[in-house]
């Protein structure tokens, strides 16, 4: 909901209903093409709109300041969370299953990793379903390691994006691939601060060329950062169950 909010521009000052009404128009023409190409079937396709609070992250990763305008979609995302949970209006089609969860981040844990669980929970075998995510929040992109077939469609341009694609989306790095150690060390754009300082992390983008860490699995490229022996303690990107 965070993306569709931004990417309809949908303002703080906006009058409240008109607010809810955009934001509400755009998700039930979603559940609509949707239901429209699915055929019935026992497996129903699932879409689920989240709202999740990233605000509330661990503070040791989250960036004191964030983006502009981050707040005001904050703001706009909590008033269609009050909304849709005294009266949730979503369509329910028949051979779709509409879901509209809320992750507050509680005790630590990370938004991506709560909305799994309470999918999991609900729809056993979701690890066996072939999802197609549209985030612009980095920390989501981590609910791949959660499936065999994963993909991510760019709300702003229509593509559609892999994991071997992520390291250039949130690193603007063809050396640096995607993975939990190198986004809890670099950061990203939205949310996540970055843990070393600019120098260091050119030696790791070095690094990571001189040894085609694209094509390494975690365990290697992890051995790579330890042994690299950073100016920063492993723990802050090994322990984290992101």
């Amino acid at each position: 909901m965070v993306t569709l909010i931004r990417d309809l521009r949908i303002k703080s000052s906006t009058v409240e209903i008109e607010k809810f009404d955009a934001a509400i128009t755009i998700c039930q023409t979603i559940i609509r093409s949707i239901s429209a190409v699915c055929k019935p079937s026992p497996v129903k396709p699932i879409i689920c709109f989240y709202c999740s609070k990233y605000e509330n992250i661990d503070p040791t990763y989250l960036k004191k300041v964030l983006p502009k305008g981050t707040q005001e979609r904050h703001a706009v995302r909590d008033q269609v969370i009050e909304m849709l949970n005294a009266d949730n209006i979503l369509l329910q089609p028949d051979n779709v299953n509409v879901v509209f969860a809320v992750n507050s981040c509680q005790d630590g844990q990370w938004p991506h990793k709560e909305l799994l669980y309470d999918l999991d929970c609900k729809y056993p075998g979701l690890s066996f379903r072939v999802p197609l995510l549209v985030s612009h929040v980095p920390s989501d992109f981590h609910m791949y390691r959660s499936f065999n077939h994963f993909t991510i469609l760019e709300s702003y341009t229509g593509a559609f994006k892999h994991k071997r694609d992520l390291g250039v989306k949130v690193f603007g790095s063809n050396s640096i691939p995607f993975n939990k150690y190198t986004h809890l060390l670099l950061g990203d754009k939205w949310y996540l601060k970055q843990q070393v300082d600019d120098n260091t992390k050119k030696l790791i983008e070095q690094k990571a060329s001189s040894e085609n860490w694209n094509i390494l699995p975690d365990k290697l490229i992890l051995k790579s950062l330890l042994d690299a022996q950073l100016p920063i303690s492993p723990s802050v990107f090994v322990e984290p169950e992101i």
